[in-house]
């Protein structure tokens, strides 16, 4: 017989030997082998699955096609038609100032042009880079990041780690409601405020029309 590998435990139950007139003792009528390495890939696997599904302040939230309402610190995404909202966050802007600006990728996955025409923030109409909102087929704009567009708001009371909602509208795709949460320019979102600074319009801009739903 060849020995047994360093890596498998053999443990071995043998049936003990009784006398009449007594009980038997309980008796087990098999060998048990286990591998030690089968042990530490189960637990490794247990290791990473945990990780995986608990929330952390990286990731984003779910999608839908009409309306976002899972909240999610890593950014709510949303897609409507052929127009994908991703990793929409609002940041605040400088302290003792009313401003924040919104922190989001929206992408045409479309043949056909779009535009987005009508912005809010917390019910409070926003402002939008003029040119900004075109999209033409296969575009992805970012806004507040590493970018020339913007959409900002300059009346905005919410204070940090709570939600509001945002709408965003579409001249084809519709109307898209969200709800953001609110994150001081701290840590990740260091450096990003609005810009311009003040609303160049004066006073927060009137939308153009109300996209239906």
């Amino acid at each position: 017989m060849e020995p047994l590998s360093e890596g498998l435990k053999v443990i071995t139950v043998f049936r003990p030997r009784f006398r009449p007139g007594h009980p038997p003792a309980t008796a087990f009528a098999s060998l048990a082998a286990v591998k030690r390495s089968h042990v530490a890939a189960a637990a490794a696997l247990v290791l990473f699955v945990l990780p995986a599904t608990t929330g952390c302040f990286s990731g984003q939230g779910a999608t839908t096609t009409t309306q976002a309402t899972m909240n999610s610190g890593n950014g709510v995404s949303a897609t409507q038609g052929a127009i994908h909202i991703e990793g929409t966050t609002v940041v605040l802007g400088p302290d003792g100032s009313s401003t924040a600006t919104l922190l989001t990728r929206i992408v045409n996955a479309g043949v056909d042009p779009d535009r987005l025409t009508y912005a809010t923030i917390d019910g409070i109409p926003a402002y939008i880079t003029e040119g900004a909102g075109d999209l033409g087929p296969g575009a992805s704009v970012s806004f507040g990041w590493e970018s020339e567009a913007w959409i900002n708001s300059y009346d905005l009371t919410a204070p940090a780690a709570t939600y509001v909602p945002v709408q965003l509208g579409f001249e084809k795709a519709g109307l898209v409601t969200m709800s953001v949460l609110v994150v001081p320019p701290v840590g990740y979102y260091e450096g990003i405020a609005p810009m311009p600074p003040t609303n160049p319009n004066g006073a927060a801009p009137a939308p153009s029309a109300t996209p239906a739903a």
